[in-house]
């Protein structure tokens, strides 16, 4: 708030000061010129420091101010639309609802249709088909809890060299010969043993007499993004199941024959 001028009256000083009063006043301007310029110095490199420090911004958690740099208040309004941080503690297990709701947000730009969701043994799998202009194509997605040992056991079918995306996340892919549901296997491991497996197809679903030929809606690379999130895991944020059971009130049970 702007403060408010005040009025100061000054004695008539006698006419012998007048030249001293002059001088002295001379020294108090000219005293309260140069206060005023280191002012205004200081007051360049305030502003300049706040500027030059950068705000980062993650999927996460909200950008926050450094803590030596004090800053106004926000009204209640404005602290209500920020969301919490979310961290390990606080995720939950992941819904289909929830993980189908994380991957439609990660997908490219399409129109999706032809939903389900399924929990087998603790793994979260969903069903989605994905329109880009040229037609239908479907993508499963299981999510899961797997450590390297396991991947590289005997019986693993991952054989070949992780592929790296940055931030932990590192992905290799496999082809399977006559089956058009995992025409392509795209797998993508987080540093936390997440792991995310994408089934592309070159079919759709059965739809009781066949399983209708379609493109493979997603490129290898483009999969492995997709899987890169760090939202991903068997444990999510509980707003993505929220989120997901408002998107997919009646999410169907199985993926069909």
């Amino acid at each position: 708030m702007r403060e408010e001028f005040q009025t100061i009256e000054w004695a008539e000083p006698p006419i012998g000061d007048l030249i001293g009063e002059a001088v002295a006043t001379g020294r108090r301007l000219r005293t309260a010129k140069r206060l005023r310029v280191v002012g205004a110095g200081l007051a360049v490199l305030v502003v300049t420091g706040l500027a030059a420090i950068p705000i980062v911004r993650n999927t996460t958690a909200p950008a926050t101010a450094p803590a030596a740099i004090a800053m106004a208040a926000p009204s209640a309004a404005a602290s209500s639309s920020v969301p919490a941080a979310v961290t390990e503690a606080n995720r939950v297990k992941g819904t289909p609802a929830g993980v189908l709701e994380l991957l439609t947000e990660n997908l490219p730009k399409g129109k999706t249709s032809h939903y389900a969701g399924v929990v087998d043994q603790g793994d979260v799998g969903v069903q989605t088909y994905l329109d880009r202009g040229k037609g239908p194509g479907m993508i499963r997605l299981f999510v899961m809890k797997r450590t390297m040992a396991q991947l590289t056991s005997k019986t693993s079918a991952l054989k070949g060299a992780w592929i790296p995306l940055g931030n932990g996340v590192e992905y290799q892919s496999i082809n399977v010969r006559g089956n058009c549901i995992q025409h392509t296997i795209v797998y993508v491991r987080h540093a936390d043993d997440t792991l995310l497996q994408f089934n592309l197809s070159n079919c759709l679903a059965w739809d009781g007499k066949q399983n209708g030929t379609s493109p493979q809606i997603l490129t290898v690379r483009e999969a492995a993004e997709v899987g890169a999130d760090p939202r991903w895991g068997v444990q999510i944020d509980p707003s993505l199941n929220q989120q997901g059971a408002a998107t997919f009130p009646h999410l169907p049970a199985n993926f069909g024959k």
